[in-house]
């Protein structure tokens, strides 16, 4: 059981015994010798499982992944976690002016390692100075009406918190929200984990190559969450900079942010995913090895295991 696979993803087993199982990817464990996959079947003509089916190493034969012509994108997301995402997006708090709400928000997110930001409001880079920004921690959006606020609230404590190394900011491309908040509101933009980044990285480890362009925030969560690509709404310049913000743009605000910190998440993972398999590629190097075998490669030390390279492949 060399592969990972994502959740979702059809498989088909061959046992040991000669027997065909079909099935989605479920789970496996992290020595890979269990894997687990749903609606399985046994083929040619088998009864389907609606359950979950687990099967060891000792029984496995192959896997396979079945190439599928209209491939569906499937959740990568529990039910509850995605309940919970949405409760969280539902339940967002909107500042405009620096009073003890405002100063309680910025102690909150203060306290985090990381906190997303949202780049909606900064499209047009140093062209305009944004209406707002968008701040969340895993359980609280806040929405900064910065165009009511303006330099004040910068000055009451988002500039610190935008300009510090902790906590770091999640982001999905930040190149123009750093360029307005540098040009119009003297804000360096800093510690930034950029999701769009991590998406290059992961792409070149997989092919070896950089793509030449880049996912939108909607395909990513398609990718990476199979959460459906019309979850991001596009937000009308105009309605942005309109006084009082509109319910609509602010509940578009929390649901556009609601998802940023699992994506970094997932991508996180996916970009630690060779140096996983390199650290465990090392565990098993000499533990799974006959005495005689592991007494030479203890005197081989300084070189690097022969299957290292393949262990860290995609």
């Amino acid at each position: 059981m060399d592969n990972l696979y994502m959740k979702g993803e059809l498989l088909q087993i061959q046992t040991k015994n000669s027997e065909v199982i079909e099935g989605r990817f479920y789970s496996m464990t992290t020595d890979k010798s269990k894997i687990s996959l749903y609606n399985v079947k046994e083929l040619p003509q088998g009864e389907g499982d609606k359950g979950v089916c687990h099967y060891y190493d000792s029984e496995v034969r192959n896997i396979t992944k079945i190439h599928e012509e209209n491939e569906q994108i499937y959740l990568k997301l529990t039910q509850k976690e995605c309940e919970e995402i949405i409760k969280t997006a539902k339940k967002y708090i909107y500042i405009n002016q620096v009073d003890k709400n405002f100063h309680a928000a910025i102690d909150d997110l203060a306290q985090y390692n990381y906190i997303a930001l949202s780049t909606d409001g900064a499209n047009m880079g140093r062209k305009c100075k944004m209406p707002f920004i968008v701040l969340s921690t895993p359980q609280q959006i806040y929405i900064f009406d910065v165009q009511v606020m303006q330099y004040h609230a910068f000055d009451a404590g988002l500039k610190k918190l935008l300009e510090c190394e902790s906590p770091k900011k999640i982001v999905h491309d930040c190149r123009k929200i750093s360029d307005c908040l540098y040009h119009k509101h003297n804000v360096k933009l800093n510690s930034v984990f950029d999701t769009q980044v991590g998406h290059l990285i992961v792409s070149r480890n997989k092919s070896g190559r950089i793509p030449r362009t880049v996912k939108t925030l909607a395909e990513s969560l398609s990718t990476y969450l199979g959460i459906k690509n019309n979850t991001i709404e596009e937000l009308d310049i105009v309605q942005c900079t309109e006084r009082p913000l509109s319910t609509n743009i602010k509940e578009n605000l929390a649901k556009n942010i609601a998802y940023l910190h699992r994506l970094s998440e997932m991508i996180n993972d996916e970009m630690m995913l060779p140096f996983q398999r390199g650290v465990e590629c090392y565990i098993e190097n000499i533990r799974a090895c006959d005495d005689f075998k592991a007494w030479e490669l203890c005197g081989k030390s300084k070189q690097t295991p022969k299957d290292f390279k393949s262990a860290i492949e995609y």
